[in-house]
């Protein structure tokens, strides 16, 4: 009885961290060229978050614990690192014009 409980308590308390990701994210979106993320960095959480998920699939078979991690290597880590690397890769092709 107490771990299903738990179970719940667990998955309510992870969705909440996904409306921490929201401010983040927005702030990468309005910066200029997002140069405070380390891209390389957050594509090395999401590879390591993904085999960790297919840990979790595969030996454990707990599927709330792999769509946790799956959610939050994408929308934290893929999402992050995507935006980031678009921006950087922008500010670097705008700064070439200027001094061209």
């Amino acid at each position: 009885m107490i771990e299903e409980y738990l179970t719940y308590l667990y998955a309510f308390t992870q969705s909440l961290v996904f409306f921490v990701y929201y401010p983040h994210l927005m702030s990468i979106w309005r910066s200029p060229r997002a140069e405070a993320i380390n891209v390389r960095a957050q594509f090395t959480f999401f590879c390591i978050g993904a085999i960790s998920g297919l840990y979790m699939y595969v030996v454990n078979g707990d599927h709330l614990a792999t769509m946790v991690i799956c959610g939050h290597i994408f929308i934290g880590n893929l999402a992050s690192a995507v935006m980031a690397f678009y921006k950087q890769r922008k500010g670097k092709e705008d700064d070439g014009r200027e001094e061209g």
